[in-house]
C-alpha cells in the first residue's frame, strides 16, 4: 500500500519566456525562491527556478524547442512519467512499498534513484519520493 504523506512539489512547464516568468513571480508577485535541490548536471541541463511557499514548493521548468530538456528526454524515451515536465510529486512513507504496490497492480513506472515516475490514467505525470521525516 501506498502512503502518502504530503504534497512535495507540482512543477509548471514554460517555453522561452523563462526571464519573464522569473520577474512575474519574483518581482511581480513577490515570490520567495529558492536554490534548486538537484544533481549539478541536471541544473546545467535544464534551466528553471524554483518557488518556496510555507507547505511546498512550485517549480518552474524551462520546456522551450531550445530547452535542454529535448538532450535528457531522450534517456527516457517510452518511459511512462515525463520528469521534465509538469507534474505534481508526492512525499511518501515507504519509496520501496510504492514501487512495490505499483507493480502489483500493473501500473507501469520508472524508477530514477530515490525517484519513482508514473502518469495517472489520463497522461498526468506523477512523481514519488520518499518523506525525510519517515527515514
Amino acid at each position: 500500500m501506498i502512503n502518502i504523506t504530503r504534497i512535495n512539489h507540482s512543477a509548471i512547464a514554460s517555453d522561452d519566456k523563462l526571464d519573464a516568468m522569473r520577474h512575474f513571480y519574483e518581482d511581480v508577485l513577490g515570490v520567495n525562491t529558492v536554490k534548486r535541490d538537484i544533481p549539478e548536471k541536471l541544473d546545467k541541463l535544464l534551466p528553471g527556478f524554483w518557488m518556496q511557499f510555507p507547505n511546498g514548493q512550485v517549480h518552474v521548468i524551462g520546456c522551450g524547442d531550445k530547452g535542454s530538456e529535448r538532450v535528457i528526454m531522450k534517456e527516457l524515451a517510452g518511459k511512462k512519467g515525463d520528469p521534465m515536465g509538469p507534474h505534481t510529486a508526492f512525499y511518501v512513507e515507504d519509496i520501496e512499498a510504492v514501487e512495490k504496490h505499483l507493480g502489483a497492480n500493473g501500473i507501469e513506472y520508472f524508477r530514477m534513484g530515490g525517484f519513482i515516475f508514473s502518469s495517472d490514467p489520463t497522461g498526468n505525470t506523477v512523481e514519488f519520493q520518499q518523506d525525510p521525516e519517515y527515514i
